[in-house]
């Protein structure tokens, strides 16, 4: 603000001075030589010869903050304390009689007439058919087939061995290792929804007829006494308390879960198949045909040996006189004939052969997993708290007080008489069906697997060895023998027949006939009868009455009070302000100018 004022005084000066330099018509530096050292004299002024500039004495008014004191004018509300009438309605009861129009039922017997349908049984003769069976014996021809034994020539055929000694190839299995994929089968069990019967019992509702009580009321008018509550007002200064509610901070401490994540090492069990390899004892037998000669005996010559008998000793002359009656001598012949024959000789060697299996094993294989724990911070916080205070203050309150009176009147006495009546009663029975519900079954599907096992597999080489060979010749020889025969034979056997006759039968049928019938029955109706009941009523009638009442009222009152204020003057101030000398026209001559040289100024 200073710096304001002291820019508005500076300007102020600048302006006079430039009037001056106008009002002289001269420049910066005057020359125009027409004022003299007399009109510098006559200003009073210090010039500096010639036409120069020469200074005067100026005052100005100058801005300036000033505080002072003021008196302002307020206006403030001020509490009262005023007293009115008032006109308040108090309730003054009093007595009426009146009168009201009652309905009463009246009871009558009324006898009605009803048509039922009763079902009567009835019993009548009705014919069937019956199908009876009737058995007879029946001749029956059959065929029986019968053994029949017979003696038959039959020929055979033998074969007489020959041994040779043959170079013979033959092929070995050696076993090798082999890694093979098999596929398996394995069971997967899944669940199914299948549609499974169950039995219901359903309830129906079927009508049946039942005999009940029933209480049939009547009315009768008797005399009550009766005891009226008579209503007044009373005023009564009352002590209440008021609960007046204030605001209360103050600083709580509460508890927070802070989740976080953290990561554990745990292990769990698998169960893998591990390949072991393991050794069993196998037994193969290594042995060969072995070419044996032995002596054996011959066959025995027979009844009738003759010729026979040569053949079968090969002409030995061992026979002991065979001839033609050979007899005795062909039991004890005493003829062998050498036989060479092939006879296996076992070699069993037992050699432990490898194989591969799979054993289960369980292995501790490590897992990691994220846990989310928590962990508890107490923080503070400022918690407003609702609190009040209680408050004593009076007012009058009106209370309705009653006073007990005694009065007497007729009341209808509801009573009952006993009756005995029929109706239908819905009975619920229940019925048995079949119905269908959804069972989750457990069965399994075939899924195909594959894995990988160690084979023992063989690859075959081809080998020479020397082996024994017999060939057999064939011999066409003859023998008896028994042979078993079926004939058949006709024979004849009594067979049971059953038949079917129809027999017409009676039999007696009971069926319900409906047949219509009539009852009466009595029932009681109630007739409307009006009649009019004197009563008394309490009236409350409202009558005026004034009140002086004290209440508050807000007045608005003038209060005066200082405040400073600050304020701007004009502060006269004096300044030096430079004048012409001898050119000067309109200010500049009546500052002194055309007085001295009154030549200069045109």
């Amino acid at each position: 603000m200073k710096k304001t004022l002291l820019t508005f005084a500076l300007g102020l000066t600048t302006l006079s001075i430039s009037s001056v330099y106008a009002q002289c018509g001269c420049e910066s530096t005057p020359s125009c030589g027409g004022c003299t050292d007399t009109a510098v004299a006559a200003s009073g002024d210090i010039a500096d010869g010639g036409c120069g500039v020469s200074y005067t004495t100026k005052t100005i008014m100058v801005p300036q903050q000033v505080n002072e004191t003021k008196l302002v004018t307020e206006t403030k509300m001020q509490q009262e304390t005023r007293t009115r009438e008032i006109t308040v309605m108090k309730s003054v009861p009093r007595q009426e009689t009146r009168t009201r129009t009652v309905t009463k039922s009246v009871p009558r017997q009324v006898t009605k007439t009803q048509s039922y349908t009763e079902m009567v049984p009835s019993t009548k003769t009705e014919s069937y058919n019956v199908q009876v069976p009737v058995t007879t014996q029946v001749a029956q021809n059959y065929t029986v087939n019968v053994k029949h034994m017979e003696t038959i020539e039959v020929p055979y055929t033998v074969q007489v061995p020959v041994t040779t000694s043959v170079e013979v190839p033959y092929t070995v299995c050696v076993p090798y290792q082999e890694t093979a994929t098999r596929t398996f089968s394995v069971n997967v069990p899944y669940t199914e929804m299948v549609s499974k019967e169950y039995t219901v019992s359903v309830p129906y509702t079927e009508q049946v007829e039942q005999s009940y009580t029933v209480q049939v009321p009547y009315t009768e008018q008797v005399e009550q006494s009766y005891t009226v509550q008579v209503p007044y007002t009373e005023e009564v200064a009352q002590n209440y308390t008021v609960n007046v509610p204030y605001t209360e901070s103050h600083e709580e401490s509460y508890t927070v879960s802070i989740p976080y994540q953290e990561t554990l090492t745990a292990s769990r069990t698998v169960c893998k198949r591990v390949p072991v390899t393991q050794y069993r004892t196998v037994s193969k037998d290594m042995g060969s045909y072995q070419c044996v000669t032995e002596e054996v005996a011959a066959p025995s010559c027979g009844s009738g040996c003759g010729n026979a008998c040569g053949d079968s000793c090969g002409g030995c002359g061992s026979c002991g006189g065979c001839d033609n009656g050979c007899g005795s001598a062909s039991a004890g012949c005493g003829c062998t004939k050498t036989v060479s024959r092939k006879v296996w000789v076992p070699n069993v060697v037992c050699e432990q052969v490898p194989y591969t299996t799979y054993v289960s094993e369980k292995v501790e294989v490590p897992y990691t997993y994220c846990v989310t724990k928590h962990r508890t911070e107490t923080r503070t916080r400022t918690v407003n708290v609702n609190k009040s205070r209680c408050e004593t203050r009076t007012r009058m309150v009106p209370v309705q007080k009653c006073r007990t009176e005694t009065r007497t009147r007729m009341v209808p006495v509801q009573k009952c008489r006993t009756e005995t009546r029929t109706r239908m009663v819905p009975v619920t029975r229940t019925r048995q069906e079949t119905r269908t519900s959804q069972v989750a079954v457990q069965r399994c599907r075939t899924e195909q697997r594959t894995e990988e096992y160690q084979v023992t597999k063989t690859r075959q080489e081809q080998r020479t060895r020397t082996e024994q060979r017999t060939s057999y010749t064939t011999e066409t020889r003859t023998r008896s023998q028994q042979v078993c025969k079926m004939v058949a034979e006709t024979r004849t056997r009594m067979v049971p027949h059953t038949t079917m006759t129809t027999e017409t039968r009676e039999r007696n049928v009971t069926v319900m006939v409906p047949q219509e019938r009539t009852r009466e029955y009595t029932v009681t109706e109630c007739d409307q009868v009006q009649e009019q009941v004197p009563y008394t009523v309490t009236v409350v009638d409202q009558v005026p009455e004034t009140k002086t009442e004290t209440y508050t009222v807000c007045v608005p009152v003038q209060v005066q009070r200082e405040v400073n204020v600050c304020k701007t003057i004009m502060v006269p101030q004096t300044i030096q302000v430079p004048v012409s000398n001898g050119c000067g026209c309109g200010e500049a001559v009546s500052n002194g100018c055309e007085a001295a040289a009154p030549a200069c100024c045109n």
